[in-house]
């Protein structure tokens, strides 16, 4: 069960709904269950959250397309041709580097149920220990 917490982030938001459920039905009964659900359903909060901010970033990008007409209109026809593809390229970039920011993400969530199946006691880099305090006053 662990490990369907950890590897849920596949179905991004829905995805938290699963450790949620297991913290929230395991917790004691298992502490080391109640530990990796509780830290997967963090780590997919922080994705939630990581994905808001990216996407409002993603949305400001395209009122780049207007600022670099307007910055381009007292240059010459080169110019005028460079800065709207400098704004385009950026914006396409954004979206490349988000894309792969997204499969690192899951990735580790993924490596993180391959961890518990296989029996360790995994930890998020910052988020497990973070946690650690919190189950030890439970």
């Amino acid at each position: 069960m662990a490990a369907v917490a950890h590897a849920s982030v596949i179905w991004p938001t829905l995805g938290m709904i699963a450790p949620l459920v297991i913290w929230g039905t395991q917790r004691e009964e298992s502490t080391f269950l109640g530990f990796q659900a509780l830290q997967a359903a963090a780590y997919q909060f922080i994705l939630i959250l990581a994905s808001l901010v990216a996407g409002v970033l993603y949305i400001c990008s395209f009122f780049s397309f207007p600022v670099t007409d307007l910055l381009s209109a007292p240059f010459d026809d080169w110019a005028a041709l460079c800065f709207p593809l400098l704004s385009v390229s950026c914006t396409f970039g954004i979206l490349f580097l988000l894309v792969l920011a997204w499969l690192a993400y899951v990735g580790y969530g993924l490596f993180g149920a391959v961890s518990v199946l296989q029996g360790s006691d995994f930890r998020y880099v910052v988020l497990g220990p973070w946690l650690d305090p919190y189950l030890e006053q439970a």
